[in-house]
């Protein structure tokens, strides 16, 4: 069991390598509608719904736009095989979108106020996108510029948490 799990997380973690820029879009995209919402007026039912809904509609509009890129830029039929290929290719942006969602989950589940939940959610969505920078900056060997990596990433997150504050 512990074997099957180690290679399916190995998988996973190739997977959203190569494809990164999806894991980020999940989550930020996540964090914005988080960050736009009014959660004490919804609810954590409804918040949650709406984070589903969203996710939902934007991987599958990943999901078209790839499976039609590879048919333009390939000619390759639409088939199984390719719709196969192309919601592992997706499959990083519910990757990411699972940090905020699970933050919020977890926020539930411990009995936080809904306003609380979505905080936490914004300050995981941040940190995933710090995590992966200086994971990225790992990884290239260069130690010296992890920090500038590791601002860049938060710069990001925290242009969410700004949005939050605009908009509340």
């Amino acid at each position: 069991m512990r074997g099957r799990l180690s290679r399916a997380t190995r998988w996973l973690l190739t997977v959203a390598g190569g494809n990164a820029g999806d894991a980020v879009y999940g989550t930020v995209m996540v964090g914005v509608l988080l960050a736009a919402e009014d959660a004490r007026h919804e609810g954590y039912g409804a918040t949650i719904e709406a984070a589903a809904i969203v996710l939902a509609i934007y991987w599958l509009t990943s999901l078209y736009t790839h499976t039609l890129g590879m048919r333009l830029q390939k000619g390759e039929p639409l088939d199984a095989g390719l719709v196969w290929r192309s919601c592992v290719h997706e499959l990083p942006l519910l990757e990411g979108a699972l940090v905020p969602v699970v933050a919020l989950l977890v926020a539930r589940a411990t009995g936080f106020g809904v306003t609380s939940g979505v905080t936490a959610a914004l300050w995981a969505t941040a940190a995933s996108i710090v995590v992966l920078e200086v994971a990225a900056g790992w990884r290239s060997r260069e130690r010296r510029g992890l920090w500038r990596q590791a601002v860049a990433g938060a710069t990001m997150g925290l242009a969410l948490i700004v949005l939050k504050l605009v908009l509340h």
